[in-house]
């Protein structure tokens, strides 16, 4: 049994066989290049969707960018974002947002309404029962100056601008 091998020598391949290689390898490139950045809007609103109360945005001018998601309930937006507690006090709560790459911003100091919760492990606890260092999770309802737990909560809390 002979085993036969063809080869190419360099400048004999057929130019219409390297122009089809060269353009399926163009547009291999191209699509993992740049490709999510034509991929599809996600449904429903986005941080840059928010309407942000202005006088939060005075004090707190990179808050949106410490924003992770929009959740809309009943025709109102609400912004999450995720927080680390810097000091427990009994009538206020300090916290820094942290933005999407986790880096705090600036300190925020929360006055707890109340019955109003945090989330912290998916768990709604007391503001009360927070420590330095906990991580939280925390919605801003569209146009407000306060976080509640989640977009179906009432409780509100409210941010305490410098």
């Amino acid at each position: 049994m002979k085993l036969r091998i063809n080869t190419v020598r360099k400048g004999t391949m057929n130019s219409s066989i390297r122009r089809k290689v060269g353009t399926a390898l163009v547009a291999a490139v191209v699509g993992f290049a740049v490709g999510p950045a034509f991929a599809e809007h996600p449904a429903g609103p986005s941080c840059m969707d928010i309407a942000w109360h202005a006088e939060f945005l005075k004090s707190f001018p990179r808050a949106p960018a410490a924003c992770q998601e929009v959740a809309l309930r009943n025709g109102k937006k609400f912004a999450r974002f995720n927080a680390e507690v810097t000091l427990v006090g009994p009538e206020i709560v300090k916290v820094r947002f942290l933005n999407v790459a986790g880096d705090p911003g600036r300190e925020i100091s929360i006055k707890p309404g109340a019955d109003a919760r945090v989330l912290l492990d998916g768990k709604k606890i007391e503001y009360s029962k927070l420590h330095k260092g906990d991580r939280l999770t925390v919605w801003m309802p569209e146009s407000q100056i306060g976080v509640i737990s989640d977009p179906d909560d009432s409780a509100v809390s409210l941010i305490e601008m410098p």
